[in-house]
């Protein structure tokens, strides 16, 4: 079969062909990071203090003047970074030089949550990087709010490791807030064993902030955790049913039969308040001697 064209509709098929093959060409080569503007104001927040990680890693004490400097882009509003040694020892505080050389390790918020440490056991750890969240005024006010500090460890030329991190107020709740939550509280019950339990209980302790607290039941569903709603303890919540009648618990139990992790939703009522919100949770199964158990935490999206 032979196919006939004019000159120009034979032209214009070309270059219609060439227009499509560059877009094609432009869209598999873009990059798939995303433009600042689309960062949420956690992956803005890590990448600002990876940037003045990169610069210790870099120049070492000789930048810390730069992080002082009032108005600059590593100190306005109420955004600042700031340098500790593993030791608690801090180098550098910008909202208040006087406050450089102290040693912050014992440092408590409102509700004695021990953030020093909490701190410095982040940028210790294996991942050398970590989130705390607690109560901190802002500054010229009395009254606390809730802070979400991110810190990561760097070594410096001199040889010397720090810790640099900085912290936002009101920060909008990641999911990636709630997995390490999980992740750390099943590390905790992995090196001490189920006395981790009472831990996790305890009220100002790390794994309670805003909304959001760390659950523990057993593989059967009974409750052997919950420092929002105490009373649920020691029950069985199998035939547990959400405001719109989903059986969540039971669902959530037969997906971790296949599982070993899981998100779902439902409706739960924040801490002190009865009427019924919708909550995102993420749950994880653990095996610790004979016993399996799930560990998970949760977040109200409004």
């Amino acid at each position: 079969m032979i196919f006939l064209c004019n000159f120009h509709s034979c032209e214009t098929s070309v270059s219609s062909l060439l227009v499509i093959g560059l877009l094609i060409f432009l869209l598999s080569s873009c990059t798939t990071k995303k433009p600042k503007s689309e960062l949420t104001q956690t992956e803005e927040l890590v990448s600002f203090v990876n940037k003045a990680a990169e610069l210790i890693e870099k120049e070492g004490e000789d930048c810390f003047p730069e992080f002082r400097k009032k108005g600059s882009k590593w100190f306005h509003d109420d955004l600042y970074i700031f340098v500790w040694g593993l030791d608690g020892m801090r180098y550098v505080y910008p909202p208040n030089l006087q406050g450089e050389g102290e040693n912050m390790l014992g440092l408590e918020d409102i509700n004695g949550k021990p953030i020093g440490r909490l701190i410095v056991d982040a940028a210790s750890g294996e991942k050398g990087e970590g989130w705390v969240h607690y109560q901190w005024p802002k500054p010229d006010e009395k009254e606390p709010s809730w802070k979400s500090t991110f810190v990561k460890r760097v070594i410096a030329p001199s040889g010397k490791t720090y810790l640099v991190g900085s912290g936002l107020y009101d920060l909008k709740i990641d999911k990636s807030f709630i997995v390490e939550e999980v992740n750390d509280a099943i590390a905790l019950i992995k090196e001490v064993g189920i006395t981790a339990l009472d831990t996790i209980r305890k009220k100002g302790n790390e794994f309670i902030f805003l909304d959001t607290y760390v659950f523990v039941k057993n593989i059967k569903g009974n409750e052997l955790v919950n420092p929002a709603f105490p009373e649920l303890e020691g029950q069985n919540l199998s035939n547990l049913q959400d405001s719109n009648g989903k059986y969540f618990i039971r669902e959530e139990l037969e997906t971790l039969k296949t599982k070993d992790d899981c998100w779902m939703d439902y409706m739960w009522s924040k801490p002190g308040e009865t009427t019924p919100s919708q909550k995102w949770v993420y749950v994880k199964k653990i095996i610790i001697g004979q016993d399996t158990l799930v560990v998970g935490a949760g977040y109200f999206p409004e």
